[in-house]
């Protein structure tokens, strides 16, 4: 007998994780939301549905987690935690997160940190997350910026970089 829980399920599921991942990043728009002079990164319709998405379905792993087994209890309430840290950390970053900027300044707001305008001079460094898969920015008064590849201007953003940083390293020559 063909047994489709042994294999199959979680194939099928990294297959669609994938897939999905792949789906963002390529309905991502390589130009932000330019307001006047100001580019912003944004998140495309269907980034805004997953992250929406997930509200209801952390809501079914929490009901799932209290009809754990007695046995799985503590393996079924760390995983519920984990699930529900990033579903609050993906709302957060999709609906409560701006981050712009221009040849002169990085502008960012959110409900933590309102309406901050900050210098290119108060960039400290960038980089890449590998547990998240996304890149940041390090940024003085205002802390780690994610820049995720489902934003729309994330290749902009990457291509402005590379020219400040051009840009620096001739001044300093």
């Amino acid at each position: 007998m063909f047994d489709l829980g042994g294999w199959a399920i979680p194939v099928g599921s990294g297959v669609v994780s994938a897939a999905s991942v792949w789906g963002l990043s390529a309905v991502a728009r390589p130009d932000g939301h330019t307001r006047g002079h100001v580019c912003f990164l944004t998140y495309s319709l269907a980034s805004k549905w997953i992250a929406a998405a997930l509200v209801p379905l952390s809501l079914l792993v929490v009901y799932a987690m209290a009809h754990a087994p007695a046995k799985h209890i503590a393996l079924a309430f760390v995983v519920t935690t984990v699930f529900l840290a990033l579903t609050l950390f993906v709302v957060y970053q999709v609906f409560f997160v701006r981050f712009g900027y221009d040849r002169n300044a990085i502008y960012f707001d959110s409900p933590f940190m309102r309406n901050k305008k900050v210098s290119w001079d108060d960039l400290e460094h960038v980089g890449h997350s590998n547990a998240f898969q996304v890149n940041f920015l390090e940024v003085s008064g205002i802390g780690r910026i994610w820049c995720s590849s489902f934003q729309n201007g994330h290749k902009d953003l990457g291509r402005f970089l590379d020219m400040k940083a051009e840009m620096l390293l001739v001044k300093q020559n």
